[in-house]
């Protein structure tokens, strides 16, 4: 596979930079300090001593980095050799100037963000000696990605490539940078103009990626699998593989590209998690269960590896699988809380939860949650007191908190002590003024209390300060779409939520509705069907989706809508029912 210059660390840059010219000479001079140069040394023999001295000095940085905090080197040793190196490569430059020697003389700068500048300056002092060389070229445009200076690498390639439009090498680089800008359709452009009998593995991974990033998953498929085929042992085109099988909802040739990077020897550790995913969605948890006991044993892969079997309500699973953490020295606290978690949801045994519960240390992070959930239970049982007396107890252990004001606050609520539950969010925001999570609590409180004005005059407001908080703006999207008014901004709102949370079912229902008062009903049904998808049992997107198909003309979804509604409970079941008499 031909291997582009990809975005790496600006530590690892240096480190890389560093190492290739030692492959370059012969053996390593061993002295400690070096000499002055000699000026009675003719120009060739100069040029030599000079390659051995920075090579000296190189050799010397090399193992101060890969020795890491073992280095003996204090930093003014560290200093003075860099030095050193930095006044051969000069001369070096002088008598015999290549790109790959200021490539070599940048990368000495790399490892001190401060002179960053220095080493850009050394790249553009290099590009006026040898103009549009593509070695000094790409590193120029990949020291504005270290960065994060995207817009600015890409200029530097658009100018390069403006002069060497045919340099394949340097078009898969810019199409990886407008990738990683987010800037799919321009990146495909670019990477199109390589012909097709010239695309590496590399080129069509990368078109594979833009191809995905825009929706064009059949498109997506076919030059990821090219890329496969021309480079067996290519990971990562592998993984966008069988992402892009999953996203199509073929979860049986996603599993079988999993199980083949598998195969490889866990190159990627994120395929494991995902093969275990797809291994649930197929409704084989034996198979998911074997995958993560045989995964690493780790507390993060463990944990979710168990979150998983939870989300699709493999509970017996999941406990095997955590029982994997006693086996690793003390018992974290994790175990007791997902223990809590199997034994109220998978085994409906509350008592049992609040046995496990009770063993999460006070000192640890997850001790709160624990405190949230004991009280959850306890009202679940009726024990509303009990409830509120840990909410309660929560607030005084973690007055900068949020959660346990939101918890008291729900549970009053619960028990339809509105002004109480309106007094415990107004003390919360005195404490913690303008908390936007406390003032959306607020807001959807007086919605509930039949407030709404207020509620949205209090989201206008967390929008004004917090302009990507993605529930406000679907909440006010939502709101002006239900009172069929200032819509084109309710599109602006819901679709930016969106973006932000590509995955909620809620904002897509959100977005269709918009749409659906627009009366562009071909983009609502789009976003309606994406909805359904991701949250299948919520009687009011049912609801929505029926609305959608009856003014589309199709009954027969929006009698599926109407049933589904009805099923999950709608709460205004008689509406419903005259909805589908008159289909």
């Amino acid at each position: 596979m031909t291997q582009t210059f990809r975005p790496i660390s600006s530590t690892l840059l240096a480190v890389l930079l560093l190492l290739s010219l030692t492959a370059c000479g012969g053996k390593t001079v061993s002295t400690a300090r070096v000499a002055a140069p000699n000026r009675n040394l003719t120009s060739r023999a100069q040029t030599n001593y000079d390659f051995l001295v920075y090579q000296d000095q190189l050799g010397r940085l090399q193992r101060h980095y890969a020795e890491g905090e073992r280095s003996k080197l204090t930093p003014e040793e560290v200093e003075e050799i860099t030095l050193r190196a930095r006044e051969a490569l000069d001369r070096l430059l002088a008598e015999a100037p290549s790109p790959q020697l200021y490539v070599e003389k940048a990368g000495l700068y790399w490892n001190d963000p401060a002179e960053t500048s220095l080493a850009r300056a050394t790249l553009k002092k290099g590009l006026a000696v040898f103009p549009d060389n593509q070695l000094l070229t790409i590193y120029l445009a990949n020291s504005y990605i270290m960065e994060d200076r995207v817009e600015a690498a890409i200029e530097v390639m658009d100018d390069y490539l403006a002069v060497h439009s045919e340099d394949i090498l340097a078009r898969e680089r810019l199409g990886q940078m407008l990738l990683d800008a987010g800037k799919h359709a321009e990146a495909l452009d670019v990477l199109k103009e390589i012909s097709a009998d010239k695309r590496s593995a590399d080129t069509l991974y990368s078109m594979g990626r833009a191809q995905g990033g825009l929706g064009m998953r059949k498109a997506a498929i076919a030059s990821l699998k090219k890329a496969v085929d021309m480079d067996p042992g290519f990971t990562e085109a592998m993984v966008e593989l069988a992402y892009q099988y999953e996203l199509t909802k073929d979860y049986v040739a996603a599993e079988k590209m999993y199980t083949r990077i598998l195969g490889q020897g866990d190159p990627f550790p994120e395929a494991r998690l995902r093969l275990v995913n797809l291994n649930l969605k197929l409704n084989n948890p034996a198979r998911a269960l074997d995958v993560t006991l045989n995964g690493p044993q780790s507390k993060s892969f463990i944990l979710d590896a168990v979150l998983m079997f939870i989300n699709e309500k493999f509970y017996a699973q999941a406990s095997t699988a955590l029982d994997m953490l006693t086996s690793m020295g003390e018992i974290p606290a994790e175990y007791y809380f997902y223990k809590a978690v199997i034994a109220s949801e998978g085994e409906n045994d509350p008592q049992k939860a609040l046995d496990f519960l009770s063993k999460v240390p006070s000192g640890d992070r997850l001790y709160p949650h624990a405190l949230r959930f004991k009280a959850q239970l306890y009202n679940a049982q009726g024990r509303e007191k009990e409830a509120l007396a840990i909410a309660r107890q929560g607030r005084d252990l973690y007055p900068d908190g949020t959660i346990f004001y939101v918890l008291e606050s729900s549970l009053l609520a619960g028990e339809k002590d509105y002004s109480g539950a309106e007094k415990v969010l107004l003390d919360g925001l005195k404490h913690l003024r303008g908390n936007p999570e406390l003032s959306y609590e607020l807001a959807m409180l007086y919605e509930v209390m039949g407030r709404r004005d207020e509620g949205l005059a209090i989201m206008e407001g967390i929008l004004q300060r917090h302009p990507d908080h993605v529930n406000a703006l679907n909440y006010v999207g939502y709101t002006l779409a239900e009172e069929g008014r200032d819509l084109d901004r309710a599109l602006v709102l819901v679709q930016k939520a969106s973006l932000l949370d590509p995955e909620n079912g809620y904002i897509l229902d959100s977005v269709a509705w918009v749409y659906f008062r627009m009366k562009e009903y071909s983009k609502a049904w789009e976003n309606i069907r994406y909805a359904v998808d991701i949250i299948d049992t919520d009687p009011t997107v049912w609801e929505h989706y029926g609305d959608i198909a009856r003014a589309m003309g199709k009954k027969k979804e929006a009698r599926k809508g109407y049933n589904f509604s009805l099923k999950y409970g709608a709460k205004d079941q008689k509406s419903i029912r005259n909805k589908l008499k008159d289909l």
